[in-house]
């Protein structure tokens, strides 16, 4: 059973975050790999709503297949783990969404290799048995996308 932590804590904690996710984040004040990530999650939404796979597109787009598959797995990884359906904007739109801000994130702590903070970011949402998971499949995506 988890720790439960003192009422005021945990609301303050989690007011923080409901207030950092209101404000709009912009996709150009993200790293390039961070960028490819969420890029990919709206090019995968919109392949999967055409019936199409993205892999040939996003293999095109990185120039090797491996981080193609890397960043597939990882989508499809979210589309399991994630509690909720992920919202993605269209690839157009420079806002974030706030499950795209969390990818992010998530993808600024596996690149880093800090496994807490990973799990930090994700805690009292994504359920704890599936923080390995994701973990893995981001910091394998992220070690295949290529940087410029």
């Amino acid at each position: 059973m988890p720790a439960h932590q003192p009422l005021g804590e945990s609301s303050t904690r989690f007011s923080a975050l409901v207030e950092s996710m209101a404000r709009p984040h912009d996709v150009r004040g993200l790293s390039l790999k961070s960028l490819h990530m969420v890029m990919a999650m709206r090019l995968c939404a919109l392949f999967d709503a055409a019936g199409r796979d993205p892999v040939p597109d996003l293999a095109q787009r990185y120039r090797s297949i491996e981080a193609a598959c890397a960043v597939h797995g990882l989508v499809q990884t979210v589309k399991q783990v994630w509690p909720e359906p992920f919202l993605v904007n269209r690839p157009c739109c420079l806002s974030m969404t706030p499950d795209e801000v969390t990818l992010a994130t998530l993808g600024r702590a596996a690149l880093s290799a800090h496994r807490g903070a990973f799990s930090d970011t994700i805690a009292g949402f994504v359920r704890a048995d599936r923080h390995d998971a994701l973990y893995n499949a981001t910091v394998h995506a992220v070690a295949l996308i290529p940087s410029p």
